[in-house]
């Protein structure tokens, strides 16, 4: 299992609010940690539907988790 940490506000599907793979901030939401290996589905973004990995990225990235 490869994890992978980087800061929230990279707009990267792993800090996605519209990615549903699994997504670990740390206590002050200034980095996600993830799988590299896992991917998950869109939902509503520029992949809809479609199953993407973390690293992956579009123009309708949304912000999940905030500083």
């Amino acid at each position: 299992m490869s994890m992978n940490k980087i800061p929230s506000d990279w707009k990267n599907c792993g800090t996605c609010s519209r990615w549903c793979g699994r997504q670990i901030p740390d206590a002050f939401n200034t980095f996600v940690e993830f799988n590299m290996n896992e991917t998950g589905k869109c939902s509503g973004g520029g992949f809809n539907q479609s199953k993407m990995p973390p690293m992956a990225s579009c123009n309708q990235w949304v912000q999940r988790f905030k500083r």
